[in-house]
């Protein structure tokens, strides 16, 4: 019984289902440097106690702007870009779809915001939004675009089924919205300016006057007050330019305890993917004390794949890299991923998994089409052993429904 909750309040934990987040985490764990993009909602380390099982330990050593406005042409990209990278493994080029050779023009721009609020030193707090996006007709983004002001750690922008407008920032607890229903992810950010472009002819809809929940975690490290607010263009074309959709992969494990004075690594975790998909762009994500996220794409659980993250890119968790494959990496039958997280801890306490600055994560998300629909798959590792489990996917896991329960 022990272990069922101990299993179900990971779950919940992961997906962000908690119903009430709490401060704390490893006191000890390095505060970010001024220039670098930060950290995450508090959930103390002592709340989500996680044993060594499943860990190897190596002893080597985490503005205003007007909302839904749209414009006719495409706004000017200042965002950094993306490292394109050449799939270097084979595919079954018999399952792709084929791409126009040309990216269609762009149609229109939305634009919309969350902010402003100030927050005085040391502060850490989650803030969404529920707004209309204003678009009359029903739209098909192809790209997505985001600016986020300084002291921010992520921000995750979601098609939501939500009826009611909450234009002012309210407090909420992050990744809450990926399980519950009628709310997907349509990007997640962690870098100060980012552009998402998916492939020619590929692109989400979005209804007429589409709902977007906007969430944004902000902690301020800076010794001044700072201003929380960030930035989210969406870029559409025209349908008759669509050739398929796409949507969104989240996956991860929370079975890990990263020790204190040493260098900390999970094994190896597997997951399978949906056949006949196509993943155009990935990127992974820890806390402060993370300094690798490893993916290889395999051909089956005892397949040691080819790498294609993070590549020839060095992975800085306050910055991950986003890859962008061209050509998208195809998946076929019994293909999946496999990954590992790296953490160096130079504090004295044992840090373990959670939301807050101080605790850690081990995650990678992808986006990928045809659209089968938004994924979370987690590993359960020594947790999910004791009940012949290795992965939990939701939609489809009965799992799903018990963690929704706890909501």
């Amino acid at each position: 019984m022990k272990n069922a909750i101990t299993l179900l309040a990971s779950l919940i934990l992961l997906s962000g289902c908690a119903s009430t987040a709490t401060e704390g985490g490893s006191d000890d764990a390095q505060t970010p440097p001024a220039d670098s993009v930060s950290t995450d909602t508090a959930v103390s380390v002592e709340d989500v106690s996680v044993s060594d099982n499943g860990v190897q330990d190596t002893s080597t050593s985490d503005v205003e702007a007007e909302d839904t406005h749209s414009e006719d042409t495409q706004a000017e990209d200042t965002q950094a870009e993306d490292t394109q990278a050449e799939d270097t493994t084979e595919t079954d080029t018999s399952t792709q779809i084929e791409l126009p050779d040309e990216k269609p023009p762009i149609d229109k721009t939305y634009d919309m915001f969350i902010g402003d609020w100030l927050m005085p030193p040391g502060q850490e707090v989650t803030k969404c939004t529920l707004k209309r996006l204003g678009n009359v007709d029903p739209i098909f983004v192809t790209g997505i675009k985001s600016i986020l002001a300084q002291g921010s750690h992520h921000l995750i922008i979601y098609k939501s089924n939500e009826t009611e407008e909450q234009a002012e920032p309210f407090d909420c607890i992050p990744f809450t919205e990926g399980l519950t229903g009628g709310t997907f992810p349509l990007m997640i950010s962690q870098k100060p300016e980012e552009h998402l472009e998916f492939p020619n002819g590929i692109a989400i809809q979005l209804e007429a006057n589409q709902m977007i929940r906007i969430e944004s975690h902000f902690l301020n490290y800076f010794p001044e007050e700072i201003t929380a607010h960030a930035d989210i263009v969406f870029e559409t074309i025209k349908e008759e330019d669509v050739v398929s959709e796409a949507n969104m992969l989240f996956y991860g494990s929370p079975d890990f305890t990263v020790k204190p004075n040493q260098e900390t690594q999970t094994p190896w975790f597997h997951l399978s993917q949906w056949a006949d998909t196509n993943v155009f762009a990935l990127t992974g994500h820890t806390h402060q004390l993370g300094i690798n996220v490893e993916v290889y794409k395999t051909s089956g659980p005892e397949d040691d794949g080819n790498e294609i993250y993070p590549l020839d890119q060095e992975f800085v968790w306050s910055e991950s890299p986003v890859i962008q494959y061209d050509p998208p990496l195809n998946f076929g039958e019994g293909d999946g991923f496999r990954y590992r997280c790296t953490w160096n801890n130079p504090t004295n306490k044992s840090v373990g998994f959670g939301e807050s600055a101080n605790a850690e994560m081990c995650f990678f998300w992808a986006y990928y089409y045809p659209s089968q629909g938004y994924r979370m798959c987690i590993n359960a590792g020594e947790y999910g052993a004791n009940f012949g489990i290795d992965q939990i996917c939701c939609p489809g896991s009965p799992l799903c429904g018990l963690v929704t329960d706890f909501l």
